[in-house]
């Protein structure tokens, strides 16, 4: 087996998907400037569409945001794997900011995660609402 297919799947256009498609200034934090609105949570599961065994975590794709440490990243998410976070629509993307995970077989959560981003799509649909 190839080492991507072993250690999951790096996206080769993950640049061009954070690319941003508008000039407005940076959030600064405000709810206001909220790119969906709100700051709701949900939990998606990941699933990729295609023939790799989970994603690497991504860094914060807006542009004119400081960039924080990942936290809550010592192992990247397998298919099956529980998504805890807020969406974000981001250029021509969707992106959930991560604030809590569970690994795929997992019983517990990983809490409190800082700098974790996930593309909502890969080849197809990434990442599907849990009820």
């Amino acid at each position: 087996a190839s080492i991507a297919a072993v250690m999951g799947c790096h996206n080769s256009t993950e640049v061009q998907q954070t690319r941003p498609t508008d000039s407005s200034s940076p959030s600064h934090h405000h709810p206001s400037h909220h790119p969906t609105g709100d700051m709701t949570t949900n939990t998606y599961k990941l699933q990729h569409p295609g023939s790799c065994s989970g994603m690497f975590w991504r860094n914060d794709p807006r542009r004119g945001v400081e960039r924080v440490a990942q936290k809550g990243n010592a192992e990247w998410p397998r298919n099956g794997s529980l998504l805890t976070g807020v969406a974000h629509s981001i250029g021509q993307g969707k992106w959930l900011q991560v604030t809590r995970w569970k690994q795929a077989g997992a019983s517990k959560w990983v809490e409190d995660c800082q700098g974790l981003w996930m593309p909502f799509t890969q080849g197809g649909l990434l990442l599907h609402p849990v009820d």
